[in-house]
């Protein structure tokens, strides 16, 4: 099932099931990641029909997510009745405003999923959703940041929680606030006591190798006040393991997006995406050979539309340990 996340709010979803005035469980689960979002117990109606109200954070968030509903006999979980794929997007530009009648609409929902897809094949989408970001610290003050951030949302710093927007006595639940920079490109850590000034470390502190004294400890454990620091203190220590949950993506579509798919559209509605023929870069008459350009299997057929993408196509990988 595909549900366009617009407005109205909640979003709900309807199923038709064997038995008219009965019970059933239904599980949603993040189909990417094993968490559960939903379970619940619902009652279908007298025409076998359950219909159900996604909590509010399937109205907040982007995602694909599997959908499972079992009979639920006096409080035991039976058979499997339903699974189906539940994928919720926000449209790029709203079918709604494209057509008046419900045919209308109709056809342009099934014009701008086709031209969203298109898009999405080249730029990878534009929508808004949660992340998790698995990383080990390395010595530093600052967490590179990869994906699109806007918000921490929870941190769990070797297994342990300890930051979650969502609890009630935080965010922090122990003396760092995580935050990201106004750059967008790391995460810091702030401390919920109050101080002066913080300098951040943005590299690893070099290592310097020490001979023994007499008269300097390395560690104040004779209770001495001869002590010397031989490394400074960083927040990402190194080999530290963190799990960060993130908002990412775009809050917003941008709005070249929003004219690069109406353009789209109008050329599949119109029958225009026939553009192999602007791709012939030789043919012999006899015969009628035919050679095409390899831009052919590039972009998505209209010149104006794989403009307007350049920008928002990156050939930068994400690093990772072969």
């Amino acid at each position: 099932m595909n549900i366009l996340r617009l407005s109205p709010y909640p979003l709900s979803i309807s199923y038709n099931v064997g038995f008219a005035s009965s019970d059933y469980w239904l599980v949603i689960k993040d189909s990417d990641r094993d968490i559960v979002r939903v379970e619940e117990e619902v009652t279908s109606t007298a025409g076998s029909v359950i219909t159900f109200e996604l909590p509010a954070y399937f109205s907040k968030y982007d995602g694909s997510y599997h959908l499972e509903i079992y009979e639920y006999p006096e409080g035991e979980v039976g058979d499997l009745v339903i699974e189906d794929n539940l994928n919720i997007e926000r449209p790029y530009v709203d079918p709604n405003t494209l057509g008046t009648t419900a045919s209308e609409i109709k056809e342009y929902k099934e014009y701008e999923l086709l031209a969203r897809a298109i898009i999405d094949s080249v730029t990878g989408g534009f929508y808004y959703k949660t992340c998790y970001m698995e990383v080990v610290g390395q010595g530093t003050d600052y967490m590179p940041l990869w994906e699109k951030a806007y918000k921490v949302l929870k941190v769990y710093e070797n297994a342990e929680l300890v930051y979650d927007v969502d609890d009630e006595d935080g965010p922090a639940l122990g003396s760092w606030n995580y935050l990201i920079t106004k750059d967008k490109t790391a995460i810091t850590k702030d401390p919920v006591a109050a101080v002066d000034s913080m300098n951040r470390s943005e590299r690893k502190p070099p290592r310097m190798a020490l001979a023994a004294s007499d008269s300097i400890f390395m560690f104040d454990t004779e209770d001495s006040g001869n002590t010397l620091t031989v490394q400074p203190g960083v927040v990402f220590g190194e080999g530290m393991d963190y799990i960060f949950l993130l908002e990412t993506g775009y809050r917003v579509v941008p709005i070249d997006i929003k004219d690069a798919i109406t353009m789209l559209i109008n050329d599949i509605k119109c029958g225009k995406l026939d553009y192999y023929k602007r791709y012939v870069s030789s043919y012999s008459t006899d015969q009628y050979r035919l050679q095409f350009d390899k831009g052919l299997f590039e972009g998505t057929g209209n010149l104006l539309v794989d403009k307007i993408l350049d920008r928002y196509i990156t050939n930068i990988g994400k690093p990772g340990v072969l």
